[in-house]
């Protein structure tokens, strides 16, 4: 190639780079699902906490639990809860290795934190309001872990071999979103706290709130690890 043909490809090359910079890049395009399911398009993520947004092109999964205005029930579920369906064009949210979780499975072991959660919390709230009492809670507490202790094992080790690290802190802060309000207010009287100690220690004695026979569990009894 002689100094001119070198000469004009530098050119083309320079000329071409620069028609690149002065192109705008292409727009990323967001496939948006509101609250009533309206579904529209927008090149501007938006930043409504209400709407579902996904960047068309990439892979967006499901959340990992559903949102949700039920209260939560601490008592046995007697029928299986429907499995949570992906959002249209959504895939399955996924566990550590990528695989699908089985049906229910991440909402069996949010039932099993909450629970967790509560028994720690009466211990912990009960003790401060009646120390008198507190052989009685942390006995009822004992007598309960005693007798959920397969389901709670069996939950603990699904949590940390078949979940990732973020979908561990979700599952506890999911679990403490849903046993709040079942808690004793912030500002509640020392009484409003005796009462509800009295009334959460008697049910839990009487096997109110066990996880054995929750049919909500039973994806965590099902597990089969792959």
């Amino acid at each position: 190639m002689n100094r001119l043909q070198r000469h004009l490809c530098a050119s083309l090359l320079t000329a071409l780079c620069g028609l690149a910079a002065l192109s705008p890049a292409r727009a990323q395009t967001y496939r948006i699902v509101g609250p009533d399911g309206k579904i529209t398009y927008s090149d501007r993520k938006p930043t409504d906490p209400q709407v579902r947004t996904r960047a068309l092109g990439q892979t967006v999964t499901s959340p990992l639990f559903p949102p949700t205005s039920t209260p939560f029930d601490l008592r046995p579920a007697a029928t299986m809860p429907p499995a949570a369906r992906p959002v249209a064009g959504d895939a399955p949210p996924v566990d550590i290795s990528g695989q699908p979780f089985p049906p229910n499975l991440p909402e069996a072991l949010l039932d099993v934190m909450v629970h967790q959660f509560f028994v720690q919390t009466l211990v912990e709230t009960c003790d401060r309001a009646r120390p008198a009492f507190a052989e009685r809670y942390r006995g009822g507490v004992l007598n309960w872990r005693t007798r959920n202790a397969d389901i709670l094992d069996r939950s603990n080790h699904i949590a940390f071999t078949r979940f990732t690290g973020e979908q561990r802190d979700l599952l506890r802060a999911t679990g403490r979103a849903r046993l709040a309000p079942l808690l004793p207010a912030a500002d509640a009287t020392p009484e409003d706290k005796m009462l509800w100690c009295d009334r959460m220690s008697t049910d839990l004695a009487r096997h109110q709130f066990e996880l054995v026979g929750d049919r909500r569990v039973e994806p965590i009894l099902d597990f089969q690890a792959p």
